[in-house]
């Protein structure tokens, strides 16, 4: 471990870092999480470096299951699965190992949710996705007439 002092000098020293890079609008930002700070490429310049990584690490069923979690959670096991079909179970297996879900056992089914990892790793934050739900009944409830 590096004897840089105290935990405030090496707060100000990340705090400079964050300001050079933001004042030089460099391609990268640092950015801190649940898991500590992370340098990454700055969202203003992602269409300029997708294309290095073409190969997505997460198959398109399991994004498509997790989105379908994180649009719901904390939902059933058994609800997913009625939604995806069986291959849910790998998908939620495969997010799960990954660190991208938690599941809880709860009869005889499971409850899903979402990590601090996966809001992390998607830069969404537990209040947006609750605005989701709230959007949708707005929406729902003025296309019935009900407001």
């Amino acid at each position: 471990m590096l004897n840089l002092g105290s935990m405030g000098y090496v707060d100000m020293l990340l705090d400079e870092f964050r300001n050079d890079l933001d004042e030089d609008s460099r391609g990268l930002e640092l950015v801190e999480s649940p898991m500590g700070y992370e340098l990454r490429a700055a969202n203003k310049h992602l269409e300029h470096v997708q294309h290095l990584a073409p190969n997505q690490d997460l198959s398109e069923g399991v994004l498509r299951t997790m989105s379908l979690v994180a649009h719901n959670a904390p939902v059933m096991q058994s609800d997913i699965v009625e939604v995806r079909g069986n291959r849910a179970y790998q998908h939620i297996k495969q997010a799960v190992q990954r660190g991208f879900l938690e599941k809880e056992k709860k009869g005889r089914s499971s409850e899903l949710d979402v990590t601090d990892y996966f809001l992390d790793y998607f830069d969404v934050d537990r209040q947006s996705l609750d605005s989701l739900d709230e959007e949708e009944e707005n929406s729902s409830q003025d296309a019935t007439g009900l407001l």
